[in-house]
């Protein structure tokens, strides 16, 4: 049995792990403010708290055999906690982020996890505002975590987190379309690509890392091989039994109309394709990952029993219809 800290550990990934673990003997702890589901895995004890505060020194009433971090944004606040948890913590499981890396320019071959990751400035350590600053801060934790010689670290980087719980519906917003509509705009033909991660394999790996007695630092965690928007679409269409016509939008229309990359039409990077390599992941951990045609499988069941609610990402139909108009005039 292993006494475990989990800060965040009910919203996506971090509750599949968490109702994971309610299944084992460890003695599990969240962290949290209690804003998110606050009523599941009453299994669990709890610590109610704001990181940001003085309420992390609540953290500091037990040792920790692992810690597991899936809200650490801030670098100062994990300085913190690093000094607050020495001598009390064995090892400490960060959830990064794929934006650490520099991600500018055409990304030619996939990326390793030697590739060197974004500086952060001052200014940016110290800012309150993450969305600007987020792969700067997400790269300056780790660094703080890995200067930490005494602390066992494991640091993962996804790619874009898919699957049951996901409270963007980045993923969810081409799913949606396929159910639902007769025509669908992609962008430059669907052919941008990239490396995902499906939040059940990925917690999976999470749980192992639990108890994996020898390890590399870094892993990029991404679940699957490189997938187009246009293969995620025509794999869609074959499972949910529709035929939607595609709408192709190319480059120069959607910039002339404000559509912006990855917010208005998700997954969907111009000129460049994010991918990562992810051999150390599958060779270290003895998780089987499923494949990408099964992971969308398993996010049709779970969205069919959500009733195919309309996605809060992306670009709303009404828009959607307009450019489609103005592509078929």
């Amino acid at each position: 049995m292993k006494r475990i800290l989990i800060l965040g550990g009910t919203g996506f990934v971090g509750r599949i792990l968490s109702e994971k673990l309610a299944q084992t003997d460890n003695r599990v702890t969240l962290f949290n403010r209690g804003k998110r589901n606050p009523g599941i895995l009453p299994e669990h004890e709890r610590i109610q708290g704001d990181r940001e505060t003085g309420d992390i020194k609540k953290i500091t009433s037990n040792d920790w055999d692992v810690v597991i971090d899936f809200s650490g944004m801030q670098p100062g606040n994990i300085d913190k906690i690093v000094n607050m948890l020495k001598g009390r913590a064995n090892r400490y499981i960060f959830i990064s982020t794929a934006s650490a890396y520099p991600l500018e320019g055409n990304i030619k071959t996939p990326i390793p996890e030697e590739q060197e990751t974004l500086p952060c400035s001052q200014e940016q350590y110290e800012s309150p505002d993450i969305g600007p600053n987020y792969g700067q801060k997400k790269a300056e934790c780790e660094r703080i975590l890995l200067a930490a010689g005494w602390l066992d670290t494991i640091i993962f980087r996804p790619g874009l987190i898919f699957g049951r719980y996901d409270p963007t519906d980045r993923f969810y917003y081409w799913l949606h379309r396929v159910k639902t509509q007769n025509e669908i705009l992609i962008p430059e033909e669907g052919k941008s690509k990239g490396t995902n991660t499906f939040s059940e394999d990925f917690a999976n790996v999470i749980y192992s890392a639990i108890d994996i007695p020898s390890h590399n630092k870094v892993y990029n965690a991404v679940t699957h091989d490189p997938v187009s928007i246009r293969e995620y679409l025509d794999i869609a269409v074959r499972l949910l039994n529709t035929n939607p016509k595609f709408i192709n939008a190319p480059l120069e229309f959607l910039r002339e109309n404000e559509i912006t990359e990855w917010l208005d039409l998700p997954l969907w990077i111009s000129e460049m394709d994010l991918v990562m390599e992810n051999k150390k992941m599958l060779n270290d951990f003895p998780v089987k990952m499923r494949s990408f045609e099964e992971s969308v499988a398993m996010c049709i069941d779970y969205y069919s029993s959500l009733k195919w609610y309309e996605p809060k990402y992306g670009i709303k139909t009404d828009k959607e219809k307009e450019l489609i108009d103005k592509l078929k005039s």
